[in-house]
């Protein structure tokens, strides 16, 4: 008998999940009511009054930004399913921009007085004392880079938890060295409606799934705990298209392959980097010194050097807000610029940076669609969204195969990162020794220290095997981002702090 794909998967899921949910977590998600129901929102005269009000005392622009967002999230831990939590957030920001400054407050819910009096606060960061005027509404349309087949909210919160059921166990039969396996999951829908005092009007509504699995494995008290994240701005799908049980192995084939991690070496090395969040140290060292808001206030290294050579030749960095369905793509950024390919490094020339509408004012530059908020409580940023290093000629197998000795460098952790300087520092949670040209031992303790700015121009090597990683992005406020890279090798200016 022939029954549909996406069919069997709501329906497994849903029969194994039964076993491991408590009566407490289930009725909490399956009688909780939490929808959306009545929608608030402000009519199009409250609109206008509200941006009137917010340019009273003069600036440049005025903007409200109405968001909901309707959310679900449980965790399986020791093989049950321990927290869940369901919520709705609704609210409204209201910005009055003045050259470099925001003035910016927030309401909680849809009320128009309590909006009203929120751009009567915000309009005091403008001392011109003459009133600005706004511009005849003009509605936008939504580019469609988020699409979705199966809502989030059309899928059985069992049917979910039967997934993640499934992926636990996974990683618990990998091997027997497995102790403990954490698995968190989360889902929104989040409607955003913007308008400012340019005539812009737009809004759509975006989901996000984001999983997180933590496998901790043990071996004659050597601990070492693996990681997977998956996470898309897409629809129910994305967990058709990706295998969960499979990332829950990987995760654990991280684990116990480190319990016979050596010490790390030190000193200045060739170190090649993974595909994937191995692009985390370009987002970091680099991507933040090419946000608009550092460039503009002179605190990045890059700032004044359009147009010259900062790179190796093998050297195009990207960040594209349009790639379909990724973490960092929001179809139109919190200010609602449309998400763009935009090229920052290319062959090692610095082309551009990444802007919101008052960085790109201020440095006369085009927005950018790099605008981005955690929420309706704060102002909008200059931020990456879905940030990478292009594809090389080189294939992978080969940048190793050339690597006498060196560090192969699998996953990063936590590390810092200054701006003005480019200089970091990123503990290094998964690594290898390359040795005659081959990856061999399993080494722990390694961190990675130096400058963005040498790693580019000692970038040597870039194979054609691209892989975006995602993550979260904190810079005063927490966004989702991806970082990308293909396998790459830096093969001077990075020193590593060793063990050995």
């Amino acid at each position: 008998m022939k029954i549909d794909r996406r069919e069997f998967l709501k329906s497994t899921a849903a029969i194994s999940a039964g076993a491991a949910l408590s009566p407490g977590i289930l009725s909490l998600l399956s009688g909780s009511g939490c929808s959306p129901g009545a929608r608030g929102d402000l009519d199009e005269d409250q609109v206008a009054a509200v941006l009137e009000k917010a340019l009273s005392k003069g600036g440049d622009f005025s903007e409200v930004y109405i968001e909901e967002i309707s959310s679900t999230s449980f965790k399986m831990s020791e093989g049950s399913f321990s927290t869940a939590t369901v919520g709705i957030s609704q609210g409204a920001g209201v910005r009055t921009a003045d050259g470099p400054k925001n003035g910016y407050a927030y309401v909680n819910g849809f009320n128009f007085q309590e909006t009203f009096d929120a751009a009567e606060t915000s309009a005091y960061i403008s001392s011109s004392g003459k009133a600005g005027g706004i511009a005849d509404p003009a509605a936008k349309s939504s580019p469609g880079y988020v699409t979705v087949e199966m809502p989030v909210s059309d899928v059985a919160e069992t049917t979910k938890m039967g997934l993640i059921q499934n992926a636990e166990q996974a990683a618990r039969d990998f091997n027997p060295l497995v102790t403990q396996v954490d698995i968190e999951y989360y889902d929104h829908m989040k409607r955003r409606k913007i308008a400012n005092s340019n005539g812009l009007r737009i809004e759509n509504e975006i989901p996000l799934i984001w999983v997180v699995i933590n496998v901790l494995a043990e071996k004659n008290g050597v601990r070492h705990r693996g990681r997977k994240r998956l996470s898309a701005h897409q629809g129910f799908e994305f967990l058709e298209e990706i295998d969960l049980n499979e990332a829950a192995r990987i995760a654990a084939a991280e684990a116990v392959t480190m319990l016979e991690a050596k010490p790390a070496p030190s000193g200045k090395m060739p170190v090649v980097l993974h595909p994937g969040w191995g692009g985390v140290l370009m987002h970091e060292a680099v991507g933040h010194g090419l946000e608009g808001d550092a460039v503009f206030r002179g605190a990045s290294i890059f700032t004044g050097k359009l147009g010259e050579k900062v790179a190796s030749d093998l050297v195009t960095l990207v960040d594209d807000s349009s790639w379909p369905n990724a973490r960092g793509t929001t179809d139109f950024d919190d200010e609602g610029t449309p998400g763009q390919r935009n090229i920052l490094i290319e062959k090692g020339i610095l082309k551009g940076y990444m802007h919101d509408l008052i960085s790109a004012k201020l440095l006369n530059a085009a927005p950018t669609g790099n605008g981005r908020r955690e929420s309706y409580r704060h102002i909008p940023i200059p931020r990456m969204t879905n940030t990478f290093l292009e594809n090389g000629a080189a294939k992978r197998e080969d940048v190793i195969a050339d690597t006498k000795n060196g560090l192969f460098v699998k996953a990063l952790s936590g590390g810092s990162v200054e701006p003005a300087t480019g200089e970091f520092n990123f503990d290094v949670r998964e690594a290898y020794l390359i040795e005659n040209g081959k990856i061999t031992t399993p080494v722990s303790g390694a961190s990675l220290i130096g400058k963005g700015i040498d790693v580019l121009t000692n970038i040597d090597a870039v194979a054609d095997d691209l892989e975006l990683g995602v993550g979260i992005c904190g810079k005063g406020q927490w966004v989702p981002v991806t970082s990308g890279q293909p396998t790459v090798r830096v093969v001077t200016g990075i020193t590593v702090g060793g063990t050995a």
